[in-house]
């Protein structure tokens, strides 16, 4: 029985000259003004060729950076980017502290993450104390067509559930759509510099692209996730009319033992802020080359969260002209204070 919860809601040497122009008529005079003139020529020639020494040395990082280049195109454009990388997934999950069919999703994405160690999740809250405002999620919800809660979305394109198309018990179907999503070769990859400064987390990340990208728009998404956060969540599985379907089913029954309301209920990977647009920060078009890389840094306050818990999500994904859902290429994730170099 498939069941959702829906809700509206350098210095230049000194020349000196006469005072009185007439001093010029003197030979002595001449000699001494077109020597200094010949030494201030060489002066500059000298200082000219040392700024464009100093210029094209200057092109290259003076220190590293996670997973970075080491050439620089002409027009700016960072190059050096490897060519293969490792294909990590992410899940989005749609949920709130309200909705009682939702304890159900944690289990199952907990399960694949088992399976899949590189499947990376993140957990919008809806109309609940964890909610990130309602005007950046719903443009999120809106572009993967969410219709109720839970709703968790593969890559941006597809759900995943417990149950198959018959709305049978069937987690042998979601774990086939997951590896279907590891078996896509990465074409780009990403790379993430944080630091913690006072109540600053200061982000870098670096996208790199091992293959040229075609698609119209590529987009880099920074989500900023909580672990252990607690609440009480309410538990649709303990109601004796709905019992039945679910107690003998060895991932899902524990739920049917728990209260209607479950004190103390723990969340992990809840999104806590959107650091770029909504829909994602666009990539220049000059990036898309293969062997470029793009950096863009952030920073957020942190002073309300636990940084020992905290995580930072990159994603990159495409879209073509007409803002419809092209791919998910690749996606990262760091604990807050730490980095990742491109892997």
């Amino acid at each position: 029985m498939k069941t959702f919860c829906y809700c509206t809601h350098g210095g230049v040497q000194n020349i000196l000259f006469p005072e009185n122009p007439s001093v010029f008529n003197n030979h002595h005079y001449k000699n001494h003004f077109m020597q200094s003139k010949l030494v201030y020529r060489l002066a500059s020639a000298l200082l000219l060729a040392g700024a464009l020494f100093v210029a094209s040395c200057s092109k290259k990082d003076s220190t590293p950076t996670p997973g970075g280049g080491d050439t620089t195109r002409p027009g700016g454009v960072e190059m050096g980017a490897p060519e293969k990388y490792t294909k990590k997934a992410i899940v989005e999950e749609f949920t709130g502290t309200w909705c009682g069919w939702c304890p159900r999703m944690p289990i199952l994405l907990d399960k694949l993450h088992a399976k899949y160690p590189n499947l990376v999740i993140s957990a919008f809250h809806a109309s609940d104390t964890f909610d990130i405002g309602k005007d950046i999620r719903k443009v999120i919800e809106e572009k993967m067509g969410v219709q109720g809660y839970p709703t968790s979305i593969l890559e941006r394109t597809e759900s995943i559930d417990w149950f198959d198309t018959d709305d049978k018990i069937n987690y042998q179907q979601a774990e086939a759509i997951v590896g279907k999503a590891f078996s896509k070769p990465a074409v780009l990859g990403l790379a993430l510099n944080t630091t913690v400064s006072g109540s600053n987390l200061n982000i870098t990340v670096k996208v790199g692209m091992g293959q040229a990208l075609t698609v119209a728009k590529a987009k880099v998404l920074i989500y900023v996730v909580e672990d252990g956060l607690v609440a009480t969540q309410t538990n649709y599985y303990a109601d004796d009319r709905v019992k039945g379907a679910y107690e003998k089913d060895p991932d899902l029954g524990p739920l049917t033992k728990l209260p209607a309301k479950i004190a103390g209920y723990e969340y992990h990977h809840v999104v806590r802020k959107v650091l770029t647009d909504a829909k994602g920060d666009e990539i220049p078009a000059a990036y898309k080359i293969k062997g470029a890389i793009y950096s863009k840094d952030y920073t957020v306050d942190i002073s309300k969260y636990k940084a020992a818990k905290t995580q930072v999500i990159a994603v990159v994904y495409g879209q073509d002209d007409e803002g419809k859902l092209a791919d998910t290429y690749n996606a990262q994730v760091v604990v807050a204070g730490q980095s990742q170099k491109f892997d």
